[in-house]
């Protein structure tokens, strides 16, 4: 897996919204906009499920995903393998945070993302260039 640096992290917090991008095993794609995410360390990424539906269902069927950010301190792109944890310490660590957020959110899953590429996203002569 890959490690990202204290840059991309921090460009990720500094960010109110990102785009979680899944295909369904037939390949239609799908993108939606999420704000509960984080990452848990160097190499892995949590996104709280509290409104997936087309997303999970792509996510059972294709458990990949690309997430882009752009805010304040920057963007990039990560892709990453994923796996949905639905009970046990990360899922109800998950439920905790959200919940002491905004008690009305009740997370269905969290999806737990093993960072495979992370690429820039700004414009100029390295858009779209793989980093890690």
């Amino acid at each position: 897996m890959v490690k990202v640096s204290d840059e991309i992290k921090e460009s990720l917090k500094g960010t109110k919204i990102a785009y979680l991008s899944t295909a369904s095993k037939d390949g239609t794609p799908n993108a939606v906009p999420i704000g509960a995410l984080k990452f848990l360390d160097d190499e892995t990424l949590l996104i709280s499920d509290q409104f997936f539906s087309k997303t999970l269902k792509n996510l059972q069927e294709n458990p990949k995903i690309a997430l882009a950010w752009w805010g304040e301190k920057g963007g990039f792109q990560t892709k990453a393998d994923i796996t949905i944890h639905t009970d046990g310490e990360i899922f109800r660590q998950n439920v905790e945070e959200v919940r002491s957020i905004k008690e009305s959110l009740h997370p269905k899953s969290a999806i737990v993302g093993k960072i495979t590429g992370v690429y820039i996203v700004k414009s100029g002569p390295d858009a779209g260039k793989k980093i890690y």
